[in-house]
């Protein structure tokens, strides 16, 4: 394995393609964009990330059912995606919940924390595979289809047609985002 190689190729590497997003190309070399999907059949929404470095990885974390030998419960909600975007030494890892409505939207915060452990093993693998370790930045943000009257009274504009609205959950932040689609600059708090 070269030894330059990000979290994110050796994510590409280690999780199955079936369970990652590919990234699109546009007219830029080096960005592009994805579409992130519900995975709630019930609850189609998409959302599209644009101008997402090729290099990135987009792990549909929520499909790899983690340690099947742990028994059915709150513990195993996790959220829909892991981003990953190299910068330079570090990489952004992004945990990424999709909720139609605000008003469902006060679960995502649990579900991104317990996504938590999932991030850790697949770093854990990343970096035996390495030799050295990886630099990560964690990030957690919620995105919205539909938002509501709480944040039409106190939103900040980010980009035209976004909405977004930042809150602690214990000691992290979660940026909830409203829109149809984000750039990946926003989604590590550029």
């Amino acid at each position: 394995m070269s030894r330059t190689s990000t979290f994110a190729d050796l994510l590409r590497t280690v999780v199955v393609e079936k369970h990652q997003e590919r990234i699109e190309h546009s007219d830029h070399a080096t960005v592009g964009h994805v579409v992130l999907r519900e995975r709630d059949p019930n609850a189609v929404m998409k959302v599209s990330v644009t101008d997402i470095p090729l290099s990135a990885a987009v792990v549909r974390v929520g499909r790899l059912q983690h340690l099947s030998g742990i028994e059915n419960g709150r513990w195993k909600k996790i959220c829909d995606y892991l981003v990953v975007i190299p910068d330079g030494e570090r990489s952004w890892a992004v945990l990424v919940e999709m909720k139609k409505t605000l008003a469902v939207a006060e679960k995502a915060e649990e579900q991104l924390r317990r996504s938590i452990p999932v991030v850790e093993y697949l770093r854990s693998l990343c970096e035996i595979e390495l030799e050295k370790p990886i630099h990560v930045v964690m990030r957690y943000v919620v995105l919205v289809e539909k938002g509501s009257g709480r944040f039409d009274k106190e939103r900040t504009r980010v980009t035209t047609g976004i909405q977004s609205e930042k809150e602690l959950f214990g000691d992290s932040q979660v940026e909830t985002i409203v829109g149809m689609a984000v750039a990946a600059k926003q989604l590590v708090g550029g």
